[in-house]
């Protein structure tokens, strides 16, 4: 859990310097921090909270994660 939370500070520094690099004001940004959307981001977790899932939770959690990763990369989910 240490390692994990270690990366995420250091990509939020990264991208808080890449921001500002291109002229947004992070802290203007930290102002429209929600809970929902940080949610709805469907990052991964500590693997400890999957445990206790169903399969059927476990596959449409996957199918969620692959649906918004081929919207991102513009890939058809047929190739």
């Amino acid at each position: 859990m240490v390692l994990f939370e270690h990366a995420i500070e250091r990509k939020n520094r990264d991208m808080k310097f890449l921001a500002i690099m291109h002229g947004a004001d992070p802290k203007e940004l930290e102002k429209q921090d929600d809970p929902k959307i940080r949610k709805d981001n469907l990052l991964f977790g500590d693997p400890a909270e999957y445990e206790n899932m169903t399969e059927e939770e476990r596959k449409e959690l996957s199918d969620k994660m692959r649906k918004k990763f081929f919207t991102w990369a513009k890939v058809k989910k047929d190739g």
